[in-house]
């Protein structure tokens, strides 16, 4: 099975992960980070001024391949 890496960005700035993680597919690499970041998403809400919580997707070769993103956003009215 393939490895994926993921790098989370947070409230507390960016984490790199140096743990490779198997998964049969891209897609179940996918949504697996979506489950992470829904995770991060009930730790605590993004913040100013980022307002954006994410998760990046990388293969064995390091190379990105998709960024999952929370942004959340204020709509004046």
């Amino acid at each position: 099975m393939p490895k994926f890496y993921f790098q989370l960005l947070d409230r507390d700035g960016v984490g790199a992960t140096e743990t490779g993680y198997e998964f049969a597919s891209i897609d179940a690499a996918k949504a697996e980070a979506r489950r992470v970041l829904a995770e991060m998403a009930a730790e605590g809400l993004p913040a100013e001024p980022l307002n954006m919580l994410s998760v990046e997707l990388f293969d064995e070769s390091r190379q990105p391949l998709a960024e999952i993103r929370l942004i959340l956003e204020e709509i004046p009215k």
